[in-house]
């Protein structure tokens, strides 16, 4: 007499494959705007903090070295020559270049104020890391002001983020 022990077998039927692939695919879909979202977020955080850095080793090169030390929009990466700084921008000891710094990603824009009025290129630390004005940096991206991070620079050339 021959007995036929049942053989079990396991793993997923191609059904159970494609449903959990489906619901995979509808999870994904509502999760991507949130982390669109985040990556904006996260993009623009780390450009201020680019700018930010910027701006305050000019501070301290200029009170290191006791001379003016300036900060602009340069789109060729050898003088100031652009109002934009989300070409890039530059930090300069008279004609001097320090520091290169190349085109924000993701279309992000940077504008500078000068509070109330609005102030041009360049941004310049005098001999003791001061402005003598105070200024805002703005990065935005395309969602608009809600969404800016501002640079605060105050006459002492202290920066503070917002």
């Amino acid at each position: 007499m021959d007995v036929q022990i049942p053989v079990k077998y396991s793993g997923f039927t191609l059904i159970e494959l494609m449903i959990t692939v489906a619901i995979l695919a509808i999870l994904a879909s509502i999760a991507y705007p949130s982390f669109d979202a985040s990556i904006q977020n996260s993009r623009i955080t780390s450009q201020t903090n680019r700018i930010l850095g910027a701006l305050q080793f000019a501070r301290s090169e200029a009170s290191a070295r006791n001379v003016a030390i300036t900060v602009c929009g340069s789109n060729n990466q050898a003088a100031c020559n652009d109002t934009d700084w989300s070409d890039g921008f530059i930090v300069l000891e008279g004609a001097n270049v320090l520091q290169v710094f190349d085109r924000l990603e993701g279309g992000n824009q940077v504008s500078l104020g000068l509070t109330p009025e609005p102030v041009g290129n360049p941004i310049s630390f005098n001999n003791e890391g001061q402005l003598g004005q105070t200024i805002g940096v703005s990065i935005c991206d395309n969602r608009g002001n809600a969404f800016c991070n501002i640079i605060q620079l105050n006459g002492a050339g202290q920066a503070r983020v917002q």
